[in-house]
């Protein structure tokens, strides 16, 4: 794996991490209303502008020589489930590997962390920081990390239902309340 003077060794996670998506197009032949063109997908990196399957390429191989295959395969699972926006193969997998370079499964200000980490990664929750809150849509107690409560803060204290998605306005559960919504 070699990139424009680095070694294999040098290239982690956070530089493969997508900042956006670039294009160009490229004069493939011809001349004057004969030329002819294709068009470059890529990813603006921290190393760079990569051709997008270059970038694929290289963040497989991270994921291979680090053994993460089982968390590559439960990110496309995740992706395929709750984005309906990505529509085919492709785009589920460069997702999932654009989710995978940011390490969004240890980000704890992601809005599926807890879905997902739950279905995957319960041992995550030994020593994650939850909250309980009961958000003005669904009227039931629900959890966010710490972190998602102090973003929360910052929106005028709106958040995301944990039972439907959507953002509300909500308020920290008392210990009475968690009680009462266990024995329902």
């Amino acid at each position: 794996m070699e990139l424009s003077g680095k070694s294999g060794e040098d290239i982690t996670f956070a530089n493969l991490r997508v900042h956006y998506g670039t294009g160009r197009s490229i004069h493939v032949s011809g001349t004057g209303r004969d030329k002819k063109f294709r068009y470059r997908y890529g990813a603006m990196t921290d190393l760079g502008d990569l051709e997008i399957s270059k970038w694929k390429s290289l963040i497989n191989a991270l994921i291979e020589q680090h053994g993460e295959q089982e968390i590559q395969r439960q990110l496309r699972q995740w992706s395929k489930a709750e984005c309906p926006w990505l529509r085919s193969d492709d785009e589920i997998e460069e997702y999932a590997l654009r989710l995978h370079a940011a390490r969004i499964f240890d980000d704890p200000a992601w809005a599926g962390y807890i879905t997902f980490n739950r279905q995957h990664r319960p041992e995550v929750f030994e020593t994650a920081r939850l909250v309980w809150i009961k958000t003005s849509c669904c009227q039931k107690a629900g959890q966010i990390t710490e972190t998602q409560l102090d973003k929360a803060i910052y929106m005028d204290g709106w958040t995301r239902c944990p039972h439907c998605g959507r953002f509300s306005s909500f308020h920290i559960c008392t210990p009475e309340e968690i009680q009462k919504e266990k024995e329902i």
